[in-house]
């Protein structure tokens, strides 16, 4: 068993050891957008053997794979068109996607019905790997059964024996993950969406998700930061919000500010009706990827998070005069509240310089939101 620190300037030395682990039959822990994983060849009876004898797992007892993109996943399971709208609106994210498999993988990583789950985290260091590797990967929780996720490799090798160590072949130690929980699994075999295990986001359907605290408003909010602005097209981003008072657009603004690694106090501005706020060299480890695609786009410029509220502005020629989007430019990032307000004509003159999201939370129950995009 060896163990290799994950450094900023090892990273390609450490996927080409991986690499060569996991071609030689190897089990490797290898940290993840959740907790720490164990990966496998997923076509490597051997392998798999040992993954087997180490989680102490049954045949039938589904593990799901990693992939790194959508044309990897139609080669082994069958995409659905429910698959599909998982697999375009959610992923990457940490959701697993049960589909029915086409068997060109271990067949005891399969369910009893003949299913797969697979994986596409918002983890390039996982989706680097399996591209390098050219075909899917175990994405099971290093644990062992039964026991808790961990998410530190000292809180790994205490619970384990020697003989459980010695099936390990390498160890990436990427220092302490953040608590996050494991992925959320769906289900779409069946006509609609069914959530088996539910983990830190819970969708309604491929364009929804619910939130039963601020909290998790706060956590779709990063999601959806990861899952737009690495998109950005050399235009603005604006999340536009809609929704009733009190639904918790403002909470949902505050998430997006953490994502992007804002540590002001981010405040309400509807006396004010903006707030700006710099995205200048931002260094926020947790939203590393999202920091990176906008400091390198505005290397000559001072980026922008700017937070409106138009609860308080009605007339078309208030907007006119206000002018907030006049810094409708790459790099910037706006979160709008009350955007049903913004005259249509505006709306139809900003697609030009800017990529818009619309955003609807609305009252799903007591304590409950549904944010739908």
């Amino acid at each position: 068993m060896r163990i290799l620190k994950l450094k900023q300037n090892s990273e390609q030395e450490v996927i080409n050891q991986t690499l060569a682990a996991l071609r030689a039959g190897g089990l490797v822990v290898f940290p993840s957008d959740t907790v720490y994983g164990l990966l496998a060849d997923t076509q490597n009876k051997e392998a798999i053997d040992k993954l087997l004898e180490f989680k102490e797992r049954r045949p039938g007892q589904a593990i799901s794979v990693f992939v790194s993109s959508r044309e990897m996943a139609e080669k082994y399971v069958v995409l659905s068109p429910n698959a599909l709208n998982v697999l375009n609106n959610l992923l990457p994210g940490p959701f697993t996607v049960i589909c029915k498999s086409l068997h060109r993988t271990d067949p005891r990583l399969e369910a009893e019905n003949g299913t797969l789950g697979i994986r596409l985290p918002d983890y390039s260091f996982v989706n680097d790997l399996v591209r390098k590797f050219g075909k899917p990967l175990t994405a099971t929780s290093a644990n062992l059964s039964g026991k808790p996720s961990v998410y530190s490799i000292p809180a790994l090798l205490k619970t384990l024996t020697k003989t459980k160590k010695e099936k390990l072949d390498l160890i990436i130690d990427a220092g302490k993950l953040p608590a996050n929980k494991p992925s959320t699994v769906i289900d779409t075999t069946t006509g609609q969406l069914k959530t088996v295990r539910l983990g830190a986001l819970l969708p309604l359907t491929p364009n929804s998700l619910i939130s039963k605290s601020e909290e998790e408003t706060k956590q779709l909010a990063q999601f959806m930061a990861a899952k737009f602005i690495k998109k950005e097209s050399g235009k603005a981003i604006i999340f536009m919000l809609e929704g009733p008072l009190g639904s918790g657009k403002t909470i949902f603004a505050k998430g997006l500010a953490k994502a992007l690694g804002i540590r002001d106090t981010v405040t309400s501005p509807t006396f004010n009706i903006c707030n700006e706020y710099s995205l200048t060299n931002l260094t926020n480890s947790d939203t590393e990827s999202i920091n990176q695609n906008i400091n390198k786009v505005n290397k000559n410029r001072s980026s922008k998070f700017i937070h409106c509220d138009f609860y308080r502005v009605e007339a078309r020629q208030e907007f006119e005069e206000l002018d907030f989007f006049k810094e409708a430019c790459r790099g910037n990032v706006f979160v709008v509240e009350w955007s049903e307000r913004i005259p249509a004509e505006i709306i139809s003159a900003l697609k030009n310089s800017a990529e818009i999201i619309y955003l609807r939370i609305k009252y799903s129950g007591e304590n409950e939101r549904v944010i739908e995009w």
